[in-house]
C-alpha cells in the first residue's frame, strides 16, 4: 500500500491531486510504520517481541528518512517542494531511529537466551491427507491429529504428533508400510496443518511435551547419536553446533546454517532468511527439498525413522529397514533378507540363502549346500560330497533364485519364511544327478 501511494504522489500533477500532497504522503509513511508491526517475532516470548518491534520502528525511521531525502530531490525535479511538515521530521525520524535501535538492542541482551528445543505454539491440525515425502518415504497421519511445534532459538524444527503415523518406503524391492504409533516427536518433517482450536491447544499444551522430546533427543539412533554438540557460550560470541545445524552470534550479528537454509541477522534485520519462523502452516518450500534430514520418534520402545540425504532406517513392531541407494536390509521379527544389485541373502532362525551371480550358498541346520560355477559341495552330519556338474549347479542355481524372491515376499508381507518346499526341492535335484 505505501508502494502504491507513493507512485500516486510521484504522479500526482497527472492525476490532479496536488492539494491531497500531505495527506498522501503522511499515509504512506504510516502504513511503512505499521509494516514493522505485522513483522514483529513473537514466538520467543514478549521480551523478544518487544525488541523486535523497536527494531523495526528503528529501521523504518531510517528508511522514511531517506525516502524524505529522496522525495525532495523528485520535488524539486518537479519544480515544486515538499510540505514543511514532512521535511521537519527528518531529525526526529533520526532520534527515534538511534533511541529504539538501542532500546532493542538492549531488552534482546539483558533478556534471557531461550535455549535448547522447547514446545512452541500455535498447535496445528494435521489431516491425514497431508502427506510429505523426501527420500522416498511418505509420511501421513492416520486421522486428524494435534500437533504441537517444537522450536530451536525461536525457529520451528518440528513438531510433536499427538496421534498415529503411517510411514511408506519406495525401496529397491517394492513398497514397505510401518505403522508409528503416537504421541510422535518429529524433527525436520515439515507437516502441514490448519491452527487449532483454543481448547485443542490447551489440551495438547498440557501434555509431558518436554519428557517427549528429551526422549527422542537422547536415546540410541536419535539426533544427538548422529554428531556431537558443541558450545561456546562468551560475552559478544556465542557459538552452536548440533543435528539441527550450525549458529555464531558476535554483539548484534547472527549467521545460521542448517540443512533447511541459512540467514543472516544484523540486531533485528534480516539480511537473507527463509520462512522457517513462520512454523508448519502453509509457508513451506517444495516438500521433497525442504530438508536433507528427517528424524521422527514413536512412543513404543525402539520405534523411530530417519532419512538423512537419501539414508532411510526405521524400526517399528519387531521389524526394521534400512535403505541405502540402491541397497536395502529389512527384517520382520527373526526372519530377513539384504538385497544389493549384485547378490542377495536371505535368512531365519532355520536358515540362511545367499544368491549371487556365480556363486549361492545354503545353510541349515541338517546340511550347506555351496555352488560355485559347475562346483557343488555338500556337508552334513553324515559326511562331505562334492561334484562338477553343469546340469546340477543350473537347476540348483535357478532354484535358489526362485526361492529367494519368494522369501522376500514373505518378509515384505510380515510372514515367516516357510523354507519347506525349499528343502524338499534341493532334495529331489540333488537325488536326480546323485
Amino acid at each position: 500500500m505505501a508502494a502504491v501511494l507513493l507512485f500516486v504522489w510521484i504522479v500526482r500533477s497527472f492525476l490532479a491531486i496536488s492539494q491531497y500532497s500531505t495527506p498522501i504522503l503522511l499515509a504512506t509513511f504510516g502504513f511503512m510504520f505499521l509494516s514493522g508491526v505485522f513483522q514483529t517475532r513473537t514466538r520467543s516470548g514478549i521480551a523478544h517481541a518487544i525488541s523486535s518491534f523497536l527494531w523495526h520502528v528503528a529501521g523504518v525511521s531510517i528508511f522514511v528518512a531517506i525516502v524524505i531525502w529522496f522525495l525532495t530531490w523528485v520535488a524539486s525535479v518537479q519544480s515544486t517542494t515538499l510540505p514543511t511538515l514532512i521535511t521537519s521530521q527528518v531529525p526526529y525520524l533520526v532520534i527515534i531511529a538511534i533511541a529504539a535501535g538501542l532500546l532493542g538492542y538492549a531488552i534482546r541482551q539483558i533478556t534471557p537466551r531461550q535455549g535448547g528445543i522447547h514446545p512452541s505454539k500455535p498447535a496445528v491440525i494435521i489431516r491425514p491427507d497431508s502427506e510429505v515425502k523426501a527420500g522416498g518415504v511418505a509420511l501421513s497421519t492416520k486421522a486428524d491429529s494435534v500437533a504441537l511445534p517444537v522450536a530451536r532459538q525461536g525457529k520451528a524444527v518440528g513438531c510433536v504428533v499427538f496421534g498415529d503415523l503411517k510411514a511408506t518406503f519406495d525401496t529397491p524391492m517394492g513398497r514397505v508400510t510401518a505403522p508409528i504409533t503416537g504421541p510422535v516427536a518429529t524433527f525436520g518433517i515439515p507437516f502441514r496443518g490448519d491452527k487449532a482450536g483454543a481448547d485443542e491447544t490447551a489440551k495438547a499444551a498440557s501434555q509431558n511435551v518436554d519428557q517427549i522430546i528429551r526422549r527422542a533427543l537422547t536415546e540410541p539412533s536419535g539426533p544427538r547419536a548422529n554428531g556431537s554438540w558443541r558450545d561456546i557460550d562468551l560475552p559478544f560470541i556465542h557459538v552452536h553446533e548440533d543435528w539441527f545445524g550450525e549458529s555464531v552470534d558476535v554483539g548484534p550479528i547472527s549467521v545460521r546454517s542448517g540443512p533447511d537454509g541459512d540467514s543472516v541477522r544484523i540486531g533485528g534485520f534480516d539480511v537473507d532468511s527463509d520462512d522457517r519462523e513462520r512454523g508448519f502452516r502453509h509457508h513451506h518450500r517444495h516438500h521433497d527439498a525442504w530438508r536433507a534430514s528427517w528424524f521422527a520418534r514413536g512412543s513404543q520402545e525402539s520405534t523411530y525413522l530417519s532419512v538423512s540425504y537419501g539414508n532411510v532406517a526405521a524400526k517399528w513392531n519387531g521389524s526394521s529397514l534400512s535403505v541405502k541407494g540402491d541397497s536395502m536390509k529389512l527384517t520382520s521379527g527373526s526372519d530377513g533378507f539384504e538385497y544389493s544389485p549384485t547378490e542377495v541373502k536371505t535368512f531365519s532362525p532355520l536358515h540362511t540363502l545367499h544368491v549371487a551371480n556365480q556363486k549361492m550358498t545354503l545353510d541349515t541346520r541338517k546340511f550347506s549346500l555351496n555352488v560355485t560355477a559347475d562346483h557343488i559341495a555338500l556337508r552334513a552330519e553324515s559326511g562331505s560330497k562334492s561334484s562338477d556338474s553343469a546340469d546340477l549347479a543350473r537347476d540348483l542355481r535357478s532354484l535358489f533364485t526362485e526361492e529367494a524372491k519368494k522369501h522376500i515376499q514373505d518378509v515384505m508381507n510380515g510372514v515367516p519364511i516357510d523354507i519347506d518346499e525349499m528343502l524338499s526341492s534341493t532334495e529331489e535335484a540333488l537325488k536326480k544327478y546323485d
